[in-house]
């Protein structure tokens, strides 16, 4: 409802595309088709492609098209937070996402890449900045950093 799908359409469409995950073939969309579809996809499921969902519940988000002709951002700590040329923290300024400097380095890995970990740390920015994280929030160590390695 929050997505202004009805929730009979939205059920239909997880339960359709549970069924053609299951066959190993999409007719909607021809997914997994090709060798170049298949590549980083999981050899052992019949179609590496695809894999029916999971029990809910479900997240969805818009995604805008959009070009992505630069490599780099603001370098983060592991809450998101931007930090300066000399490590420390620029107070209450965070970046995720093609705004801040890629998890993966200074490649891209490709069209996609960057929606996971700018979801992953805009929950983790959020988490941050309401505090939910507060009793570990500077002394965890980060899940990206490991001792002797950069910040990215």
């Amino acid at each position: 409802r929050q997505i202004g799908v009805p929730e009979v359409q939205l059920r239909s469409t997880a339960e359709r595309f549970n069924a053609l995950a299951r066959t190993g073939h999409d007719d909607d969309f021809n997914r997994g088709d090709s060798a170049y579809d298949n590549y980083y996809g999981d050899p052992t499921l019949p179609n590496p492609n695809l894999h029916p969902l999971g029990k809910p519940p479900y997240y969805a988000f818009q995604i805008i098209l959009g070009d992505l002709g630069t490599s780099g951002g603001l370098r983060t700590d592991e809450h998101a937070r931007v930090l300066r040329g000399d490590d420390s923290v620029v107070g209450g300024l965070y970046a995720v996402g093609n705004a801040s400097a890629a998890v993966m380095g200074r490649s891209y890995a490709g069209a996609g890449a960057t929606i996971g970990p700018a979801m992953t740390f805009g929950y983790v920015a959020a988490r941050h900045i309401s505090g939910a994280d507060t009793a570990t929030s500077d002394s965890t160590p980060s899940a990206i950093e490991s001792p002797g390695s950069s910040r990215r």
